[in-house]
């Protein structure tokens, strides 16, 4: 199966972003809701992956955990090739995807690992940082363009500063709820009125096709 895999990549190299990249098996898994459904791992780059799952999403842009190299990863992905394949009475799905969204330190790390990199000195102050934007991945995992309209909406409602950085915005994010390809979320925010910070409270959905709802 592995194999057949492996060779259905080698035959398409033409078509490939030139980019570091390492080829081994590890795990994928595609998230359905609040379910993961498994996949292989076959290849990782600095663009993307390729894995094989049994069960295709969807949609072409989907969020995944990664395991690799003793590390767990969110990320949303896009697919930009597939094709089918049966073997041993099963049909498979071989998927090539690029990174459309992932945390900096979840990059960082897997930047180091296909260039075979020593880890930071300070690991400590990196696990720390991780875990402090654990609460909004969430955002970090959402297209470039639902961050920024996240980010208008809030603004025109005055629920956050209108500067605010759609890369980096001050706001916490966490998903509450999915269902028939809508997705809501539930987002704290804070802006100065005078000189007073008021912290606000949003719901959003956000469709499969990127459609951003203000709710409350």
């Amino acid at each position: 199966m592995l194999n057949e895999i492996a060779r259905w990549m080698s035959d398409r190299k033409t078509d490939r972003r030139t980019a570091d990249r390492k080829k081994l098996q590890f795990t994928v898994n595609w998230q359905r809701g609040n379910e993961l459904v498994p996949g292989i791992g076959t290849e990782i780059s600095l663009n993307g992956l390729a894995f094989a799952t049994k069960t295709s999403p969807p949609a072409t842009s989907f969020n995944a955990v990664i395991d690799l190299n003793h590390r767990r990863f969110k990320a949303r992905l896009l697919t930009v090739r597939t094709e089918k394949l049966s073997r041993e009475g099963a049909a498979w799905s071989m998927l090539a995807c690029t990174f459309e969204g992932i945390a900096s330190d979840d990059y960082d790390a897997i930047v180091r690992f296909i260039r075979d990199l020593p880890e930071p000195e300070n690991k400590a102050q990196g696990e720390i940082a991780a875990a402090a934007a654990g609460a909004d991945d969430a955002y970090r995992l959402l297209p470039l363009n639902v961050q920024k309209r996240i980010v208008e909406m809030l603004i025109e409602a005055g629920r956050i500063a209108e500067n605010a950085d759609a890369r980096n915005p001050l706001l916490r994010m966490k998903l509450v709820g999915s269902r028939n390809g809508q997705y809501r979320f539930a987002v704290h925010s804070r802006n100065s009125v005078g000189d007073e910070i008021r912290q606000f409270d949003s719901a959003f959905t956000v469709s499969d096709a990127g459609t951003v709802t203000l709710d409350r």
